[in-house]
């Protein structure tokens, strides 16, 4: 998507009507180079290099998200290979993905076929997701009978952590952190809407706030029930749901962050030998879809700058332009 970044005074009032052709002749062409994709991925005709490898331009090259795809893949064949595994990847990176059915499907599917006792490896780098879903992942994960290692390079927060804790191991980057893995109700701190009676008296709370407090105050005890359930017995310091408890109803923000010192000292079996390649399953896809920099006013005072004379801002590793703080 071309987005317009006003304030760097690039051009003034006066180059609008081009900016519109501009655009409208990018959004073209990015839809042309769609349509084109999605034909070929359609018709199955696939365009191949010197060395047998997907093409994605004229003279053979890959485009860089087949690139990045190939490169994904090839990390997780060089983890899987090493470690003679079947790696499950629940990996996010953009704001809307986030563990839902979709991905208890996927991980159902792969246990249902890696076999009874195969070593499996979960890779994790997701905020968390769907309690549902996370909890069908947990019951196939528990009822797997090999051994299960869970990888978190970066994050595994709230559902994240679950699956990790499901697992008899958690390997961590020195800097990885895990989270609470207290439920969220309605967008609120289910913890927090189950209190809410105690706090205020009945006749200055709404209907639907009391209805919302009673399913939060549900949610709570189905978490702290589920939670101890499926929590792996290597991470149960005593044997008790003390651990989970803690997890769930320890009074910290749900964004707190849990190092692996940290997790260590809550009793989880924890190590920080994390192999490169998981570092590598965990990097972004690149932003193909450069931003359109301009602007719609004049400089501070009030003269047009000439384009051509504009400083030339630094490029990011896709060779896009950054603006002045260095954000697309």
């Amino acid at each position: 998507m071309v987005g317009l970044v006003t304030g760097i005074g690039l051009v003034g009032w006066g180059g609008i009507a081009s900016i519109g052709g501009l655009i409208a002749g990018t959004l073209a062409l990015q839809q042309r180079m769609r349509n084109g994709r999605m034909e070929r991925e359609e018709s199955g005709a696939e365009t191949r290099n010197d060395a047998g490898m997907p093409s994605g331009g004229p003279g053979g090259e890959l485009s860089p998200y087949d690139a990045y795809k190939l490169g994904i893949e090839r990390k997780t064949a060089e983890f899987s290979a090493a470690r003679q595994s079947t790696v499950i990847k629940i990996v996010h990176h953009d704001p809307n993905e986030y563990v839902d059915h979709d991905t208890a499907v996927d991980v159902i599917d792969v246990l249902r076929k890696a076999g009874p006792d195969a070593r499996i490896d979960v890779i994790l780098h997701t905020p968390g997701g769907i309690s549902s879903a996370t909890q069908q992942i947990l019951h196939a994960l528990l009822n797997h009978k090999g051994p299960k290692t869970a990888f978190v390079p970066y994050r595994a927060k709230s559902a994240g952590t679950m699956i990790a804790l499901a697992c008899d191991e958690i390997v961590m980057g020195p800097s990885a952190v895990l989270g609470p893995i207290d439920p969220q109700y309605s967008w609120l701190p289910a913890h927090y809407l189950a209190e809410l009676p105690s706090e205020k008296s009945a006749d200055r709370i709404s209907d639907e706030m009391l209805v919302l407090s009673k399913m939060a105050k549900q949610a709570m005890k189905e978490a702290r029930r589920f939670a101890c359930e499926y929590v792996n017995d290597a991470h149960k310091k005593d044997g008790t749901c003390s651990l989970t408890d803690d997890l769930i109803g320890g009074g910290r923000n749900h964004d707190y962050p849990i190092l692996p010192d940290e997790a260590k000292e809550f009793g989880l079996k924890v190590r920080t030998n994390m192999p490169e390649a998981g570092y590598g399953i965990c990097q972004p896809p690149p932003k193909d879809e450069p931003f359109l920099i301009v602007s719609m006013f004049n400089s501070e005072d009030g003269e047009k700058i000439d384009p051509a004379k504009a400083p030339k801002l630094p490029l990011d590793r896709n060779g896009f332009r950054l603006d002045r703080d260095g954000f697309r």
